[in-house]
C-alpha cells in the first residue's frame, strides 16, 4: 500500500527479514517472534499487531500492548516473499484536478492526492542482502533488507494503510468506526489511532507468514481479518480511558486523524 510523507524530521534505517512482508504505511515493531531475528543487531522490524486477548511479543506478527513497543511507520514497500499476494500502491499529487463527462455522468476531481497501483522497473524490486558489511555483525544466518521507519512524533502523513474498524481492550477489532466521541462514525479530525489486531486463532504461534494479512483495505477489513500493521480507530475517549482501557496501555495510541478523504480513500494523520 502507500504512504506519502508531508512533513518529517528524522527517518531511521532498520532491517527486516526478507521473508516478512511490510508495506509503506505499516505500523512496525521489533521482530521478536522469528528465531532468525534473534541475536541480530539492530533487531529487524515487522508489522505490529495490537494485543487482542491472545498472543505475545513472540507471536507472528509480534503483539504490542504499549505505545513504547511501537517503533513507528514503515516508509518502504518490502514484501519479500509476499505470502498473501499483496499489491503495493503509490500516492500521487494532482495539483489541477479535472472535470469531464463520462457517458452521461459528470465527473469532478478536485486538486489533491490520489492513490493507484505502484509502478516500478525491475531495478527497484525487493532484493535481499545475505552478506553484512558491518565487521562487528559476524557471519549472518539470515537474509535481510533495509527499510525506512519514521519514528519522530509530529510527523505528518497521507496513507491508505488504515481500516474502518475500532479497537477493543484485550479483544478483536470491532466492525465500524467509533471516534473519540460517539457521533464520529468515520475518521474525524482529532480521532485517535491505534494499530489493528491479529484476528487469527493462531496468533500465538511463531511459524509461517500465513499469519500476515491478505492486504485488507479500508473497505475490506473487518472484525475477523488480520489487521496487523493497519491504522484503526482507538475508540471512544472518556475520562482518560479508551473503550474501557487506560490510555496508552492496552490500546496504544500511535496517531491522530487530521483529515479523511473518503472519495480518494486516503487518511491524513499525525504520528504521536
Amino acid at each position: 500500500m502507500a504512504l506519502r510523507t508531508l512533513q518529517a524530521v528524522v527517518a531511521t534505517n532498520y532491517s527486516k527479514l526478507s521473508s516478512d512482508p511490510i508495506l509503506a504505511g505499516d505500523i512496525v515493531t521489533f521482530n521478536t517472534g522469528n528465531s532468525n531475528a534473534a541475536g541480530v543487531n539492530p533487531t529487524p522490524v515487522a508489522r505490529a499487531a495490537r494485543y487482542n486477548g491472545s498472543g505475545t511479543s513472540a507471536s507472528v506478527p509480534p503483539v504490542v500492548s504499549y505505545r513504547a513497543q511501537i517503533l513507528g511507520v514503515a516508509g518502504d514497500d518490502a514484501l519479500g516473499t509476499n505470502p498473501s499476494g499483496e499489491t503495493p500502491t503509490m500516492i500521487n499529487n494532482d495539483p489541477a484536478g479535472s472535470n469531464f463527462v463520462n457517458g452521461s455522468t459528470f465527473q469532478s476531481y478536485t486538486a489533491g492526492f490520489y492513490v493507484g497501483a505502484k509502478r516500478a522497473i525491475a531495478d527497484f524490486k525487493d532484493e535481499s542482502v545475505d552478506v553484512v558489511t558491518n565487521l562487528t555483525a559476524g557471519i549472518p544466518t539470515y537474509s535481510s533488507r533495509g527499510v525506512t521507519v519514521y519514528s519522530t512524533p509530529s510527523t505528518q502523513f497521507v496513507t491508505d494503510r488504515f481500516a474502518l474498524v475500532t479497537a477493543a481492550s484485550g479483544a478483536v477489532d470491532v466492525a465500524g468506526w467509533t471516534g473519540v466521541v460517539s457521533g464520529n462514525t468515520s475518521p474525524t479530525p482529532g480521532d485517535l489511532l491505534t494499530v489493528g489486531g491479529n484476528q487469527n486463532s493462531s496468533s500465538a504461534t511463531a511459524t509461517a507468514n500465513g499469519n500476515y494479512p491478505s492486504a485488507p483495505t479500508a473497505t475490506s477489513a473487518a472484525a475477523n481479518t488480520n489487521n496487523a500493521g493497519l491504522l484503526i480507530s482507538a475508540g471512544l475517549l472518556s475520562s482518560g480511558f479508551i473503550n474501557g482501557a487506560a490510555v496508552a496501555t492496552a490500546i496504544p495510541v500511535v496517531g491522530r486523524v487530521d483529515f479523511y478523504d473518503s472519495g480518494a480513500g486516503l487518511l491524513y494523520w499525525t504520528l504521536l
